[in-house]
């Protein structure tokens, strides 16, 4: 099959496909959002210790997957020689850890809790990577981000049921006895969510440094520090009880895992952030809440109490305004820039006045 090449300007620089570049989103946030699914058909006939243990496992196959392709994307494209004159900085490394570690509570999540849960939950990676980013770069937080960032304080808060409503009365406070038939470890599986959380917020605090290097390069090392991680993980908490009871029907889910939420998630990942701005990309990954929601419901039957539906749209609608707010106010400044440029050739021989 014949591919075009790619669009470059006169001075060879990459121009953008946008509609490249949101389906590429779309399919990676699609292979997100199936994460609890595969998981859960991973690890359907496993008792539930083993599930409590089992995400580190599986995290370690999907990184190491993920570094397998993008070490063949490296070789295909020839940057082999630019990975080995990149410098390695202890940023690159937490990077890695921090996702690593990520998906193996989030995996984990999944298996313990509700996947609408998980989600929401790992969705508060944000509020942790701005509370970090507020104390170690002194970066200023606006009182409308400080706004958004407190929704989605209380959404987290309302998602794991310290803030509950029972019998029509408000309820402060976290009862770690709260199991269910259907989630007897629930309250670890928040628990984890909420770690999944922390460290997604650590990744994308780190992966605010060091942006001269390039994505397949960062995304090598990444894969690799993470693979790293998730094994330490594996080797802590000892998960082989559980894959040894593996039948061919369990590794046929896992290797799905490890491709569609993997290789074929990240892959089409590296796609999108070639040919799409931050903001367009950050908007388009809540899809992920959305394909996992509704894989909780079609496939497993979930439903929500009216608290934990609350305290999700409070995290998702936290996290999603200030990039509706960001894409306004750049939209704005280029109108105004446009007016600006505009203006003398409207009137022309009337001097231009600076405002």
């Amino acid at each position: 099959m014949k591919t075009s090449p790619a669009a470059t300007t006169t001075s060879g620089e990459y121009v953008m496909n946008k509609k490249l570049g949101a389906i590429a989103m779309i399919l990676s946030a699609t292979g997100m959002g199936l994460v609890g699914t595969l998981s859960r058909g991973t690890t359907a006939d496993l008792a539930d210790a083993d599930k409590s243990v089992i995400g580190s496992f599986l995290a370690f196959g999907r990184m190491s997957l993920g570094l397998i392709g993008f070490t063949l994307m490296l070789l295909a494209l020839r940057k082999t020689s630019l990975f080995r004159s990149t410098r390695l900085s202890p940023a690159i490394v937490m990077g890695g850890v921090s996702i690593g570690l990520s998906l193996g509570f989030y995996i984990s999540s999944t298996l313990m809790t509700s996947i609408a849960n998980a989600v929401f939950l790992i969705y508060t990676g944000p509020l942790f990577c701005t509370i970090l980013a507020r104390i170690f770069r002194k970066e200023k937080v606006s009182l409308l981000n400080g706004v958004f960032l407190l929704l989605v304080f209380v959404g987290m808060l309302m998602t794991i049921q310290i803030i509950d409503f029972d019998g029509g009365r408000l309820h402060f406070g976290l009862d770690l006895s709260t199991s269910s038939a259907e989630y007897p470890q629930k309250p670890l599986g928040d628990l984890f969510g909420l770690l999944s959380g922390v460290f997604y917020g650590m990744a994308l605090f780190f992966n605010g440094y060091r942006k001269d290097v390039d994505s397949i390069v960062r995304g090598t090392w990444n894969f690799l520090w993470a693979a790293v991680a998730t094994l330490c993980m594996s080797l802590v908490l000892r998960p082989w009880h559980g894959v040894s009871t593996f039948s061919p029907t369990n590794w046929a889910w896992a290797f799905g895992l490890f491709f569609f939420s993997g290789l074929f998630a990240l892959g089409f990942l590296v796609v999108a952030g070639r040919n799409l701005p931050a903001v367009e990309m950050s908007t388009i990954s809540y899809w992920e809440c959305v394909v996992a929601i509704i894989c909780g419901f079609l496939v497993f039957h979930e439903t929500m109490t009216p608290t934990g539906a609350v305290g999700g749209l409070l995290i998702i609608g936290g996290g999603f305004a200030p990039i509706v707010v960001d894409a306004l106010s750049r939209n704005g400044a280029r109108r105004g820039d446009a007016a600006e440029v505009a203006e003398p050739a409207e009137h022309e021989g009337v001097p231009h006045v600076e405002r």
